[in-house]
């Protein structure tokens, strides 16, 4: 099952204090399109117009669908409302996607979050899908609308009342902490006889959700996290409790989750691995060191050095140079970003819908450039990153959908090929729409030449 995110439009994120929309492919759909020539999106601005607050946004929403704990989590919490824009006190994210599969099937996904006193809560979530081929805000049609914490509507089967709904009586008194698709967990109990779940589009599109969540793989900066615990939750979740999920659908998050390519590969020092997640580690450790040594020749391997105790290990990764160990807290910052983005990138290039912050960042321009190529030309999944780094822009320049420039006053531009031109030129002589850059090198005189 593929999936591909068609639009964003968020808006209350850090610096963003008007919408601002991301298009990913034409607003008219066609029949088994796989967008194979949009499948990248490099979005460049100046510092401060928003960059990182549309990949924060997008942070929150993978964690609000697919943490069990939703808001209730204070440490996320704590994360939301810094991420939420002073002066909106609001945060908008809508998600435009397509199901790659026999029914082609188009929803939008938009989530409010509200921050009153330092308190998080969700104001405002509705799920719709696209009647048509045309994505306008008249084309979808509302599924289940939720208001401070009460659905309000629903779609419902021939002879049941909203009130009656199993996910309507469920619940109750959760969805201002956390979103409907998350709360499904709790009533969803497909393969335990007949009973009645609710009305079918809805609980598909819900599931659909989810399973992008499953799919949604978002790297933000170590300074844009705030907080080294959110970052490790993020991926310490499991689903394998009957609580949070019945076997049936434990089934299907083991087979659709991009998980084989997400076991933590930290940079710390020492990883914590549990004994029957061993295997999976020491695989995934073995491609991470054929994947540095296209970086550093001279690598010969990775050695994992692991201490047993009671059922998990204590795992250092030490990097061998002929007789020479390097223990990776002691690596450059570039091979530690590599490590960072490595299990990300594989996911990626096998299906999955990347966001990466700042991609560029302490990696050589050449390595870039040869990574952006390679998913501009052989990825099966979607590519989003942000980046300063120029080169990019002329792999790109051919794609649809492919290069964002954003101003500071969160205006769009996006790039269409036009004869001969040249976007590298016109951005860096300011004539990119709404992206002047009103700075000479005799600026920098006063302020930095003493004399």
């Amino acid at each position: 099952m593929r999936m591909f995110i068609n639009r964003l439009i968020i808006n209350g994120a850090k610096s963003i204090d008007k919408p601002i929309e991301l298009a990913f492919s034409n607003k008219t759909l066609k029949a088994n399109d796989d967008f194979a020539d949009s499948n990248v999106k490099a979005i460049y601005g100046p510092n401060g117009s928003g960059k990182s607050g549309l990949m924060s946004a997008m942070y929150i929403y993978k964690r609000l669908i697919d943490d069990v704990d939703g808001i209730n989590d204070r440490y996320f919490s704590k994360f939301i409302y810094e991420t939420i824009n002073k002066e909106t006190k609001e945060l908008s994210i809508d998600v435009i996607f397509s199901m790659l599969d026999k029914t082609n099937s188009c929803y939008k996904h938009s989530v409010v979050l509200e921050a009153k006193d330092e308190i998080v809560s969700i104001k405002r979530e509705e799920v719709s899908i696209l009647k048509g081929n045309l994505i306008n805000d008249e084309n979808f049609k509302s599924l289940i609308l939720i208001e401070n914490g009460i659905i309000k509507e629903m779609k419902t089967d021939k002879g049941h009342n909203l009130t009656s709904e199993p996910l309507y009586i469920n619940s109750l008194n959760l969805l201002n902490k956390h979103s409907i698709i998350n709360a499904m967990w709790k009533i969803i109990k497909i393969g335990k006889g007949e009973e009645y779940v609710g009305n079918a589009e809805v609980i598909n599109a819900l599931t659909d959700i989810l399973f992008l969540s499953f799919e949604l793989v978002v790297e933000l900066n170590k300074e844009d996290m705030h907080n080294d615990y959110i970052s490790n939750r993020l991926r310490e979740k499991k689903y394998d409790s009957e609580e949070k999920v019945s076997e049936f659908f434990k089934k299907i998050v083991e087979s659709l989750s991009p998980s084989e390519y997400l076991v933590d590969l930290s940079t710390i020092g020492r990883d914590k691995v549990k004994t029957d997640d061993f295997p999976m580690y020491e695989k995934n450790i073995k491609r991470l060191s054929k994947f540095i040594k296209i970086f550093k020749p001279d690598l010969d391997e990775i050695i994992i050095d692991k201490k047993e105790n009671d059922t998990e290990y204590y795992c250092d990764k030490i990097f061998r140079y002929g007789n020479k160990r390097i223990n990776v807290e002691f690596e450059s910052t570039g091979i530690k970003k590599l490590m960072r983005l490595y299990s990300i990138l594989k996911s990626c290039a096998n299906g999955s819908i990347a966001f990466i912050d700042e991609m560029d960042a302490n990696l050589h321009d050449v390595y870039f450039t040869k990574l952006i190529e390679f998913f501009k030309n052989d990825s099966k999944g979607q590519l989003c990153f942000t980046t300063h780094n120029l080169e990019p822009i002329d792999i790109l320049k051919e794609n649809s959908h492919s290069l964002d420039f954003i101003s500071n006053d969160s205006r769009v531009y996006s790039w269409i090929k036009d004869g001969n031109k040249s976007p590298m030129k016109k951005y860096v002589s300011g004539l990119i729409p709404y992206s002047p850059f009103n700075v000479e090198s005799f600026d920098f005189d006063l302020l930095l030449d003493e004399e």
